[in-house]
């Protein structure tokens, strides 16, 4: 089963909120479209500028999204309404902002300005912390799934700030290159940064020993971790999707490449599982059991952009390179992940 949608552009981002009763759906004419039980509500309309990261807070009760205005827009979720309202807009005059990210546990917004990472605390309405990258551009932020720590990728390194003390000088990860994507691992034991220069970092947080990975086709634009006792680490990279995992009885990492004909668009673990999704050129969806095997490809007309999986695993969002929306229901069950 299936519900389709269809806004005027290329869809640029789409995300689910943590309690998975919304789905957030952004464009590159500017749209901001809410997703709720079969409903399509256009919050934002088309407009000049595009908009490229949207994100919820964690309790649910705030909605995020920026672009190339230069401007974050906060969204409130109404106390006895299901309706979002605009509350506040930071501007950061002309600065094209295509990261943000909420902290896992508080009402902390961290956005990528240029060379610097800003957090805006939505209950005190005001700015936390302005974090200088330095470097270059910030390319990607990432919380510590604790909170306690927040990363930024950038050219030469991933920096990492400590959330109780902003002004200390963060720790950083040395890169050869610059570092487009930066993920911690679900519990937050590894850091991975996927890199221009053809390699994936990994740091193991808890000793600070890193490894460096070579030999990828070409740059490793994104980089994502499975839910799951044993993390399972997918990288991006031209027509392939590069799979590791770490194996205990050789102490090092071995990997797997998942061949596609076409540039990989867009690639996502299902929640507590090893099921791994990816979108590419080829048009379609490919799933791949444990990360390993081709099982199933959904829809194999439309060249999708994006992906997002509801928390459960019950529902599966993909946006696509027309505008168009398809919504996916798991048909058996959420172990077998069998898609109608």
């Amino acid at each position: 089963m299936s519900h389709k949608r269809q806004l005027s552009e290329y869809i640029t981002a789409l995300v689910w909120s943590n309690q998975g009763n919304y789905l957030a759906i952004v464009t590159a004419a500017g749209e901001l479209a809410l997703w709720q039980q079969g409903n399509l509500e256009i919050l934002t309309a088309s407009h000049d500028y595009s908009l490229d990261c949207v994100g919820f807070s964690q309790d649910g009760h705030y909605l995020a999204t920026a672009g190339q205005e230069g401007k974050v827009s906060i969204w409130q979720l109404g106390v006895n309404s299901p309706k979002f309202t605009p509350i506040t807009t930071l501007d950061q005059g002309n600065a094209w902002i295509d990261s943000l990210a909420w902290h896992p546990q508080k009402n902390l917004l961290a956005f990528a300005v240029n060379r610097q990472v800003q957090v805006w605390d939505v209950n005190q309405g005001q700015v936390m912390a302005e974090l200088n990258f330095a470097d270059s551009s910030v390319f990607n932020i990432a919380w510590h799934p604790q909170g306690k720590f927040l990363a930024a990728s950038g050219h030469g390194s991933v920096k990492v700030w400590n959330i109780e003390n902003w002004s200390d000088p963060p720790e950083t990860l040395e890169l050869p290159g610059s570092s487009l994507d930066c993920a911690w691992s679900s519990h937050g034991d590894y850091l991975a940064s996927g890199n221009l220069d053809r390699t994936i970092s990994l740091l193991d947080w808890g000793n600070r020993s890193h490894w460096l990975i070579q030999g990828f086709p070409g740059k490793v634009s994104k980089v994502v971790w499975s839910n799951t006792s044993d993390p399972v680490l997918a990288g991006s990279c031209q027509d392939a999707v590069i799979v590791w995992q770490f194996n205990n009885e050789i102490n090092n990492w071995q990997n797997l490449v998942l061949q596609h004909d076409q540039a990989i668009q867009a690639i996502t673990f299902a929640p507590n599982s090893s099921l791994l999704v990816s979108a590419s050129n080829d048009g379609g969806i490919q799933l791949w059991s444990r990360a390993k095997k081709l099982t199933k490809i959904l829809s194999g007309k439309i060249k999708f952009s994006c992906l997002a999986w509801n928390p459960t695993g019950d529902y599966l969002a993909a946006g696509g390179q027309n505008g168009e929306v398809i919504i996916w229901q798991n048909s058996i069950s959420s172990s077998s992940r069998g898609f109608g």
